[in-house]
């Protein structure tokens, strides 16, 4: 019988903070990549009491994979004992929300002009191609840019596929704040970002100790706002909860946190099977994802008034795809499952699979037909 192999060491490569932020800066913008930073590993998470209850108490809406084995998401090592540090990226799907665009999804009833376009009834970060592909190809690039600096590097990246709390390490990493919605909020860019990670075996001095958050990421487009504090605050968003207060399912918790069991995302993309009873109508004309938090959040209405100078566009690949306006809702309420496969199997929407698009437009069918019915009854000034 054939002994187990024993894992080959990896050996760690020491840099300073310095000059990994040079090597970031020069990789970064040539692979779309908007901001990054880097956080020492093992490291004690701030939050790791709140991750705990969360699980505990089943807020995690029925998602089975965050309550296996919590602990590992608390400490990446404990899988790759090679890892000294965590890596984290952000790249922006949006500029923000315009003013006002409470909900994107709100018209007249689809007719046969589908007024707004289906596609509008979609979160902003799901209209196009599928951003597992686009921003782990984007990382693996710079992180090639990174190895050629840096004979030896070793890296295990993950975009949504891998067990790690990547908000609170990007707070951790100086990438912005958290969100009274649980959204990572960067001051001048708002919260329309993608993250994803990197395990690298880098050993970076002059970071902040274990568990301090950075104040400025290692490589950004834009600074952030500065701080008063010298240490970067968890939270700034002060006394406003307008993103509780718009909540259709009241899924945001008043003091921070969020019940996905009650948010319109995880009923349009993850849940199986029927909303809960009798609350279709909170769906409205939303088909996958909601953006309703977002789209009222004071710092994502001044990122779209107010750009940074010299701000890169979105990275291609995000904007709606032109195909998609060949269908109507009133399609998308009876795709055959092939149809579906070949027309969404690259893209955000595959994850709620067929059944649960058909689902959701014969909910929006429905929920707008309803709307305008209750119109129809009202008397006219």
């Amino acid at each position: 019988m054939t002994a187990p192999r024993t894992p080959e060491p990896v050996p760690a490569i020491g840099i300073d903070a310095a000059t990994l932020a040079a090597l970031l800066a020069r990789a970064c913008p040539a692979h779309h990549l908007d901001l990054a930073g880097a956080v020492v590993l093992p490291c004690p998470l701030p939050h790791a009491d709140i991750w705990r209850s969360y699980v505990a108490e089943g807020r995690h809406g029925g998602l089975d994979y965050l309550a296996r084995d919590p602990e590992a998401r608390l400490d990446p090592t404990r899988r790759d004992a090679w890892a000294g540090a965590l890596l984290i990226f952000a790249q922006r799907y949006t500029d923000g929300w315009p003013r006002g665009d409470t909900d994107p999804s709100a018209g007249g009833p689809a007719g046969a002009a589908d007024d707004p376009p289906w596609t509008a009834r979609v979160s902003r970060y799901a209209r196009g191609q599928d951003y597992h592909d686009l921003l782990k190809g984007d990382i693996e690039g710079t992180l090639a840019a990174l190895a050629r600096e840096l004979p030896g590097l070793r890296a295990r990246v993950a975009v949504d596929t891998g067990p790690y709390l990547e908000r609170e390490y990007a707070w951790l990493a100086g990438l912005g704040f958290l969100g009274r919605n649980t959204c990572l909020i960067h001051e001048k860019l708002g919260s329309g970002m993608f993250l994803g990670v990197a395990l690298v075996n880098l050993q970076v001095a002059g970071l902040p100790p274990a568990g301090v958050p950075a104040v400025e990421p290692l490589y950004a487009v834009a600074a952030r706002r500065r701080h008063v504090a010298p240490v970067a605050p968890a939270s700034r968003c002060g006394t406003c909860t307008r993103c509780v207060e718009a909540c259709p399912t009241q899924a945001i918790r008043p003091g921070g946190g969020l019940d996905a069991g009650l948010c319109l995302s995880m009923w349009t993309i993850d849940r199986r099977g029927e909303a809960p009873v009798g609350r279709d109508a909170e769906q409205g004309g939303l088909l996958f994802g909601c953006d309703i938090c977002q789209a009222v959040c004071p710092w994502n209405t001044h990122a779209d008034a107010t750009p940074p100078a010299g701000l890169p566009p979105v990275r291609d690949g995000y904007a709606p795809l032109a195909a998609h306006d060949e269908l109507t809702l009133a399609d998308l309420a009876e795709l055959p499952d092939d149809a579906f496969a070949a027309r969404f199997r690259r893209t955000p929407l595959w994850r709620c699979h067929p059944d649960g698009l058909r689902r959701n437009a014969a909910r929006v069918l429905a929920n707008l037909k309803q709307g305008a019915g209750d119109d129809a009854g009202q008397e006219r000034p």
